[in-house]
């Protein structure tokens, strides 16, 4: 059995490996995902109404009612698409950058996607634009108020150049490891601000919201990946001032609430958030960061903050093996 250094060793090393190869042969930087559902985004009754920056995914159905989906160019780097989805895709507003990958059917409601459509089954919907390609497993349903200014191929077989369950599980082992790794450090209080003092090349810091009563930010001091588990099965997220000093980012801390079925945020807040396992709604504010989720409804918006950069120090049993294996495999299939 590897220990731990052994396994954070290999992650490093696969992660190195999949940025080097990047996005030209296939690899995939799952953090690349400003956010992910691991079930549904949205819901047939009401979809999700604000803006991602970068490029999204979704196991299951995702339906967008006055969205932008990946608002912001240049973002999520090894991700080709906008928006990845193992289900159906609804939109009403705009895809700006990339288009979509879909396995399911297309329906743009007044809706438009900047870039090509690759789904599995249909394109259809009361009016919209697709500018670019259309690669469909089955066939466009909707006449002269949903135009495709690009090639329409009808029938075409559909392979997801993404794996969506390895994806989701990767993402539910980071959040299981995180959670069940014994706390390396812990907070103290600066009057109402809490501070984590950050050493090494991961610190580990265990919460309960009861900690956070009364507390109207977070100051994370010093450098390496940061792991602030959140416990609770029913977790309620206010808006929290984050501050990272000597050494400390954004980009290398993340709050995991592993344990949480349900997770209800509002307000502001600049940090990675993974609640895997929490059916989410974030009914307004704005995450600066990732927002990884079990499902997601409300109204927030997320914006990039470059993807979480500690990964490596966080192994996935079987998760990050995946990621490079998932890269040869397109590489191959390209050959």
């Amino acid at each position: 059995m590897k220990s731990v250094a052994e396994k954070a060793a290999i992650a490093a090393g696969v992660a190195s490996i999949a940025i080097a190869c990047g996005s030209a042969q296939g690899a995939v930087n799952f953090w690349d995902f400003n956010v992910f559902s691991r079930s549904t985004i949205g819901t047939a009754g009401q979809g999700y109404g604000s803006d991602f920056q970068g490029a999204s995914g979704a196991v299951g159905n995702a339906w967008f009612t006055g969205f932008t989906v990946k608002g912001v160019g240049g973002t999520s780097p090894s991700l080709a698409r906008g928006f990845y989805g193992g289900g159906n895709f609804t939109l009403q507003g705009s895809v700006d950058h990339d288009g979509i990958e879909v396995a399911g059917h297309v329906t743009l409601n007044s809706g438009s996607v900047n870039g090509i459509v690759r789904a599995g089954g249909n394109l259809g919907g009361t009016s919209g634009s697709v500018n670019g390609n259309a690669v469909l497993g089955g066939v466009k349903t909707t006449g002269n108020p949903l135009t495709v200014s690009g090639s329409l191929l009808e029938n075409q077989a559909f392979s997801p150049s993404v794996n969506l369950s390895a994806v989701s599980s990767y993402f539910a082992g980071v959040g299981n490891y995180a959670a069940n790794h014994a706390p390396t450090s812990a907070f103290s209080m600066n009057f109402s601000q809490m501070v984590i003092n950050a050493s090494g090349p991961l610190t580990v810091v265990n919460l309960t919201t009861a900690n956070l009563a009364g507390v109207w930010g977070i100051n994370v001091v010093g450098s390496g990946a940061v792991v602030i588990n959140l416990a609770g099965s029913n977790v309620s997220l206010g808006g929290l001032t984050w501050s990272y000093t000597n050494g400390a980012s954004s980009k290398t801390t993340l709050l995991n609430i592993n344990q949480a079925s349900t997770l209800n945020l509002t307000g502001s807040n600049n940090v990675n958030i993974l609640a895997a396992n929490a059916a989410t709604n974030f009914a307004y504010g704005l995450v600066t960061g990732n927002l990884i989720v079990g499902s997601l409804t409300g109204s927030g918006q997320v914006n990039w903050d470059g993807g979480f950069e500690g990964g490596a120090s966080i192994p996935s049993a079987g998760g990050v093996p995946v990621l490079i294996a998932a890269g040869l495999l397109a590489s191959r299939r390209r050959r």
